[in-house]
């Protein structure tokens, strides 16, 4: 009897337990060694942590984006790129951001804000872009 409440507890406790994987980047720009510009984001479901933790021009500009792709749309073709999010931090600063879209996507630049489909494609010049 005891052991079957236990189990039964046990199935009652794990059904309300729910337990989300997300995706965090960490960038950091090194020239000669020395860490110069350095960015962090954790993304989990529809909320993100931005934070700028070091840059040699004191700013992260970010811009998030999704890339909407008609349905029917063959690979590769039919998607444009749609800004959900720009901003601008400075170094040591972080921001809070609810309510993103899935498939968030994400560059981040520290001379000027970053184009969107040109840093996806790695055209930035010290951008990266990660998506999640």
């Amino acid at each position: 009897m005891m052991l079957r409440a236990i189990l039964m507890l046990g199935c009652l406790l794990l059904g309300g337990c729910r337990f989300e994987t997300g995706l965090t980047t960490v960038t950091n720009l090194s020239i000669e060694g020395r860490a110069v510009n350095a960015t962090r984001s954790y993304v989990v479901g529809s909320e993100g942590e931005f934070e700028c933790l070091r840059s040699v021009t004191g700013s992260c500009h970010y811009v998030l984006f999704v890339e909407d792709c008609a349905a029917d749309a063959p690979p590769g073709t039919g998607c444009g790129a749609r800004v959900v999010d720009q901003f601008t931090l400075a170094a040591g600063e972080r921001q809070h951001k609810g309510e993103l879209p899935r498939g968030l996507r994400q560059c981040v630049d520290h001379e000027a804000p970053p184009v969107v489909p040109a840093c996806a494609a790695g055209q930035a010049r010290t951008g990266a872009a990660a998506s999640g």
